[in-house]
């Protein structure tokens, strides 16, 4: 088959590559759209509007169709799907105008890749094409992780039923599939999970590799600083800096009292705002266009992820520019990372808390961790070779 036609077909603009989410999928379609002919579906969240001109211009495709949509997640919302769909996140990302636009689309098209599970809804029963889902999470195993760590037995009932309808909405759709891209550790939990990967390959999702190209980073250079990164209404990111407010930062603050932490993104939810509250050292930055701006003046960044699932490309891009990071065996999940060796790791309050301030004190602890997370993503890590392996599993789909 000549010049083959791709459908992208995703649930917001892969354009400004702002999130870990983003970040994989701007690369992969700059990727297709090199070697494809590439249209582009994409549903609007957010500002995703206020960038639709600039990502036609960075990038060649066929065709692009678009819709706003912005459906909250809201009691309202659960009990609606409970009726009319096989989950909330589903429910929050279907749009009949959005159904006519795609299946316009689809009269050309050789193979679909849905980015994100929630916009395999979109696929008519009667497509004759391939279809390649691109999975960026294990999708029921952050439901399940929630409703673990909840001590509120109401909500932890909703997040278990949700978890529940996910994983068998994932099942179905794996059917339908005739490719799934998921990272190793999310095919291992699939497979734990009594779930069919037969149709799976490995896919990663790495973060901006071109920080390799920068120079070494020097212990003495960098301030007494502690960074975190991340999309600030993303439920894992809240949980997992408002614990490391609450639980870790006094401890750090005791023997570090002038150290700083820096928040950045835009838009923190309003339980982080509470959590740092009087809290003087605590920064928050807003949205940074130029990250490498405060990795290469960063002590320690941190992950402190407790639930989620696949590769975490916030601590990829502490292993890319050699900031030591410490973080959670959540947050580790995926990389072939050694607690001491590239990165530090503990999922307890003190043991993070600790690793924190061993990295703002060892000089020789820290040069080793830098030198090290460079090496390990240098050598497993880059969008390139990432996307050579990945794109013969599709090559056959199109024979």
């Amino acid at each position: 088959m000549n010049n083959p036609h791709i459908l992208f077909l995703t649930t917001q603009l892969p354009y400004p590559p702002k999130s870990g989410g983003t970040v994989k999928s701007w690369n992969y379609v700059q990727f297709l759209s090199k070697n494809y002919t590439l249209s582009v579906a994409s549903l609007l969240k957010d500002d995703d509007e206020s960038y639709v001109d600039a990502f036609r211009k960075a990038i060649t495709i066929d065709k692009f169709e678009s819709e706003k949509l912005d459906v909250k997640r809201s009691p309202v919302n659960l009990i609606k799907s409970y009726l009319f769909s096989p989950s909330l996140n589903v429910f929050r990302n279907y749009s009949s105008s959005f159904q006519n636009k795609v299946s316009f689309l689809l009269e050309k098209v050789d193979l679909i890749v849905v980015d994100h599970y929630e916009v395999f809804q979109y696929i008519p029963q009667d497509f004759k094409g391939k279809v390649v889902l691109h999975t960026h999470n294990a999708e029921f195993m952050l439901w399940q992780r929630m409703s673990e760590l909840t001590n509120n037995p109401i909500k932890s009932l909703i997040l278990k039923v949700e978890a529940a309808r996910v994983k068998k909405y994932e099942n179905i759709i794996f059917k339908k599939s005739d490719l799934v891209y998921s990272t190793p550790s999310d095919i291992e939990l699939y497979q734990r999970n009594g779930m069919n990967t037969q149709n799976h390959a490995v896919t990663y999702h790495l973060g901006n590799d071109t920080l390799l190209d920068l120079p070494d980073l020097e212990f003495l250079e960098t301030e007494k600083a502690l960074t975190f990164i991340g999309t600030l209404s993303w439920e894992p990111n809240i949980d997992g800096i408002c614990w490391f407010i609450n639980n870790c930062w006094p401890g750090i603050q005791q023997k570090h009292p002038d150290c700083i932490l820096y928040v950045l993104g835009k838009n923190p939810d309003e339980r982080i705002k509470k959590a740092a509250a009087k809290q003087t050292q605590i920064i928050f930055t807003g949205f940074v266009e130029n990250l490498d701006t405060y990795l290469q003046k960063t002590r320690a960044y941190i992950a402190p992820l407790r639930f989620g699932s696949g590769m975490k490309v916030k601590v990829l891009e502490g292993l890319y520019r050699g900031t030591p990071c410490v973080t959670t065996s959540v947050g580790a999940e995926g990389l072939k990372i050694r607690n001491g060796e590239e990165i530090l790791i503990s999922d307890e309050a003190k043991g993070f808390a600790e690793n924190c301030v061993t990295l703002l004190e060892d000089e020789l602890l820290w040069n080793k961790l830098s030198s090290n997370a460079r090496k390990i993503a240098k050598n497993e890590y880059k969008w390139v070779d990432l996307f050579h392996k990945m794109d013969p599993s599709m090559q056959k789909l199109l024979k």
